[in-house]
């Protein structure tokens, strides 16, 4: 299959990373195959807003200090 790259804004893709995980590029070919109305194509499920926020927050303490200084407790 070969690759084609999309443009998406670097904190939504990295939101959207930090909710999928390792499945992110999984649910967008899901989305398109469910767009294009292939056989069998189902709309991936979306995540709850508390599933959203805690893999946010999960991701954002996993970052640290956006000044990449050491964390204050």
């Amino acid at each position: 299959m070969p690759i084609v790259e999309i443009r998406v804004a670097k904190q939504d893709w990295a939101d959207f990373r930090a909710v999928n995980l390792r499945r992110a590029p999984a649910v967008i070919r899901e989305f398109i195959r469910w767009y294009l109305r292939r056989p069998g194509a189902k709309l991936p499920q979306r995540p709850s807003p508390e599933e959203i926020e805690k893999a946010l927050a999960t991701a954002n303490d996993a970052e640290g200090p956006a000044d990449g200084g050491p964390q204050s407790e």
